[in-house]
Parts: C-alpha cells; sequence; structure tokens
C-alpha cells in the first residue's frame, strides 16, 4: 500500500505515465544507480546498529561495506547446505545437542594424521586389496563369480 495514496494503484492518462516512466531512463553515456529498500545507506546503517555499536564504526570506515555481512552469510551457507542434504546439523554437538562453532580449519595432512594418531582414529588406507575369497580354479568355467549386493536407500 501507498503511505500517502492509502491504496496500491494509479489512474492516470497514457502521456503522464510515460512522462514518468522516461524519468527513470538515464540520460545518454550516463549510469543512473539508485540505492531503495535494503541496499539504501539507511537501511545498512540502521541494520549496523541494531547488530552491533561496533559494527557501525568498523561499517562507516569500510570500502566494503557489506564484506563483513556477506562474509557471515557465506560461512553458515556450506552448514545450511549440509543440513538440507543430509538433515543433519553438522554444527551441533553430536553428546550434549548444544551449538558448536568453527574455530580453525586444518588442510596440512601431516597434521590432520598426528592429531587422528593423538586420538587413536588414524586408519590409513590399504595399499593392497586382499584377494577374492576362494580361488577362480575352484569354480566351473560356465558358473557365475559370486557377487556382493549392498542395498542403496532411496532418496527422496
Amino acid at each position: 500500500m501507498h503511505a500517502g495514496l492509502k491504496r496500491n494503484f494509479q489512474v492516470m492518462p497514457g502521456a503522464e505515465w510515460l512522462e514518468l516512466l522516461c524519468k527513470h531512463i538515464p540520460d545518454r553515456y550516463e549510469h543512473l544507480v539508485r540505492y531503495a529498500g535494503w541496499y539504501s545507506n539507511r537501511a545498512r546503517g540502521e541494520r549496523a546498529k541494531k547488530s552491533s555499536p561496533s559494527a557501525a564504526v568498523a561499517l562507516a570506515s569500510s570500502d566494503e561495506p557489506m564484506a563483513s555481512e556477506f562474509s557471515a552469510r557465506a560461512r553458515a551457507t556450506w552448514a545450511r547446505l549440509i543440513r538440507k542434504v543430509y538433515e543433519a546439523d553438522p554444527l551441533e554437538c553430536p553428546k550434549c545437542k548444544g551449538p558448536m562453532r568453527v574455530i580453525a580449519l586444518i588442510e596440512n595432512l601431516g597434521v590432520i594424521r598426528r592429531i587422528l594418531e593423538h586420538l587413536g582414529q588414524w586408519a590409513p588406507l590399504a595399499t593392497e586389496r586382499s584377494p577374492p575369497p576362494g580361488s577362480t580354479a575352484s569354480w566351473p568355467r560356465h558358473a557365475n563369480l559370486p557377487l556382493t549386493y549392498h542395498p542403496v536407500p532411496d532418496i527422496a
């Protein structure tokens, strides 16, 4: 609803409508950028004030004012996607069901191995495969090889 007109429509002649429409078209070789609503400076500043006073200062001094807000959303995106796909919250403690947060990301394989060895969780991958059960010579030539079947759950 329009605040002043108290309705969501306006009746006007076609020429007046075209005149109002053309006001939004910038002149040749010019760009017209208007920030309204969520992206306006006023709305961004009010959101920053509500979140924290220090964020408002950082927002005013930063070259990229939406960077902190964007990075917070990006950090939460992976958890939201895992929750959506696997129907499990990766940031929920399995013991107490309380919220967890990421404090570090370890990518060095040596460090990961030392941590897992310390916890008794290190299980290196087997380099050689074990031979199949029984020898193939014991099977008749026309017989089929024994196959294992692992049922796959339906994912809807």
